[in-house]
Formats: structure tokens, sequence, C-alpha cells
């Protein structure tokens, strides 16, 4: 099939998302002064993914996910905090780390569109995302798009819930235990070029 737009996921699919987190999390804890030997970011890690699937489900909204995963998060360590206020200080340090990797890049050179889930007011899987990007590409057909991402709950079941085909970067060789099936799976980024 000839594709004439291809969506690529950027966190852990462009770059390593799970560095940056890292450091967005020892930020958080510099600035609340939690004792290095009781921080627990694998802990963290199972909060803030249960709390996005809870949101992919519909079970809680973006805000509640942004603002009660900290507030979890610090029970662990018999504190208590303002979950949203929380929130911004380690997006702040998750922005800085993505903003000095894009700077660090030409990425820009080969991209057309960026597509910030923060500033379009959608976020994937939902329908309304896709629909944003296909507004804004309307000489397009949906046949013509694919997206290429790691996460089966956003990037792939976004794609489908917004009808084009799905390329599933399993990079961590993972098995998808999932009723979600890509139209592609890829271990790593060179087999792209078979499906493009």
């Amino acid at each position: 099939m000839s594709y004439k737009v291809v969506l690529l996921d950027f966190d852990d699919t462009l770059v390593d998302f799970h560095d940056a987190e890292v450091k967005a999390y020892t930020y958080l804890m510099d600035q609340y002064k939690v004792p290095e030997s009781k921080r627990d970011y694998e802990t963290f890690k199972k909060i803030n993914q249960a709390h996005w699937e809870a949101f992919q489900r519909n079970e809680l909204t973006k805000s509640e996910v942004l603002s009660h995963r900290f507030i979890e998060t610090f029970q662990q360590y018999e504190m208590s905090v303002d979950g949203h206020e929380a929130d911004v200080t380690f997006r702040d340090g998750v922005t800085q780390t993505q903003k000095r990797r894009i700077a660090q890049t030409d990425l820009m050179s080969y991209v057309d569109h960026l597509f910030v889930s923060d500033e379009m007011g959608a976020q994937k899987p939902s329908r309304q995302f896709f629909d944003i990007v296909f507004n804004t590409m309307p000489e397009f057909d949906t046949k013509d798009f694919i997206i290429i991402g790691d996460s089966l709950t956003s990037d792939i079941q976004g794609g489908i819930n917004g009808g084009i085909d799905t390329v599933w970067f399993n990079h961590k060789s993972v098995e998808n235990n999932t009723p979600i099936m890509p139209t592609y799976t890829i271990n790593t980024m060179h087999e792209i070029d078979q499906i493009l």
C-alpha cells in the first residue's frame, strides 16, 4: 500500500521518553525534598500507567490523571501535596528535557506538521485527535494515512478509532495480550521500509 502521510509518535517512538520521565521525577523529588532513600521511581511509574489507562477507558479526566497520580505517589512517602502544583513541577522537568532534545536535532526539517495534544485539546486515542489531524490536511483521504507508535492503547487504538492503518513499534518485544490488533508490527525502525 502507498501511504502519503506518516504520523509518527514522539515519546518512546522517536525519543526515549523514559529517560525524560526519570529526569523529571528526580527534579520533582528534589523540589519536594524527598530523601533519596525514600524515592521509588518504579512505584511512580506503575501509579502513572494505571492512571493513564483509566483515562483511556474514560474512567478519569485528563486533569484528574495529572493531579491524582502525584497525590497517590506522595502518599507513598507519607506526604500530602497539591496534585496540580506537583504536576506543573513534574511537567516543567519533562518539557525542559524534551525541548533540549528537539533543539539538539534537526527534526523540524523533516516534519510538515507537529501535533501536540495539549495544544489541540484532544489526545490519542480519541477520534477527535485524528479529526483535527485530518482537517489540517484535507487534501488526503484516511487511506493515505498511517500511524507509527509504541503504545497499543494510545497510538494503535487511536489509529483504529481514526480509521487508518497502524504500525506498532514493539521495540521492547512485549507480548500483545490486548484485543487491539495493529495492521503491522515491527521491532526495529529498519523494518518500516518494507511497509512504506
